[in-house]
């Protein structure tokens, strides 16, 4: 019974995890997808300490340093110049491909040739 009992334990634990990975999965592509819509939009970010970044915001047509710490937010500077928020490629699914693919897309040159030797 204390066995049944532990393998209930560890299987809760691991449903949690897992929920808890896929919830912040699902939350970080709808921020990427809300962060650039409308007349607001992030270009880019710097993290420059745990609690502070530096963001270039479009606002309209006007482009701003904005400085985001614990202490608040502040606007450095006015920008000129058009920029362009950068395209971040979304990761391809590992799951459609299969593990022998995967591997050999991440195994070095030299991991390979001693694979071939055995």
């Amino acid at each position: 019974m204390g066995a049944l009992t532990l393998f209930g334990y560890v299987l809760t634990v691991a449903c949690v995890l897992l929920l808890a990975y896929w919830c912040s999965r699902l939350l970080a592509r709808q921020w990427v997808k809300g962060s650039g819509t409308g007349n607001l939009q992030i270009i880019e970010q710097i993290q420059i300490s745990q609690n502070q970044r530096i963001l270039l915001l479009k606002a309209g047509d006007t482009n701003y340093l904005i400085g985001v710490s614990q202490a608040g937010i502040q606007m450095l500077a006015e920008v000129e110049g058009e920029f362009q928020a950068a395209e971040q490629p979304l990761p391809e699914p590992l799951t459609q491909l299969p593990f022998r693919d995967v591997l050999d897309k991440y195994l070095t040159p030299h991991q390979k040739k001693k694979e071939e030797d055995r």
